[in-house]
């Protein structure tokens, strides 16, 4: 009876530390905009844009001078092509960003480094 009960568990505990072998990840995650930012589009719809910024750990301290900003345009097919601006801040070795509406799954992503801005464009279909 015993023996039921150790087994799986070494099983388990052996699993669990090989896999606690990989390699971590040396970056931190946020949401810039919390709440997300919120546009209207030229139909008079409301999206909630979300940015998420990954960014050197060592760096969090910087965190605070991003900014952001977002406008909305027709897309020329009845959608809304909304356009999303970063600022990363000086001092900042590189910065990997996500921008997303999450409720027509519509996402872009881009890279910088400090002092630049960091454009992406989101197309988001008519309802």
């Amino acid at each position: 009876m015993r023996l039921k009960r150790i087994l799986p568990a070494a099983i388990i505990a052996a699993a669990l530390s090989w896999a606690g072998g990989a390699p971590a990840s040396a970056n931190v995650m946020w949401c810039m905009s919390d709440p997300p930012l919120q546009v209207a589009t030229p139909g008079g719809q409301t999206l909630s844009v979300n940015i998420a910024i990954y960014m050197p750990a060592n760096q969090q301290r910087l965190a605070r001078g991003f900014s952001d900003n977002a406008t909305v345009a027709s897309d020329g097919q009845g959608g809304t092509l909304v356009t999303v601006d970063v600022e990363i801040p000086s001092g900042v070795s590189s910065a990997y960003i996500v921008s997303s509406v999450n409720r027509y799954q519509v996402s872009a992503n881009g890279t910088g480094q400090g002092g630049t801005v960091v454009t992406m464009y989101l197309d988001v279909p008519a309802t």
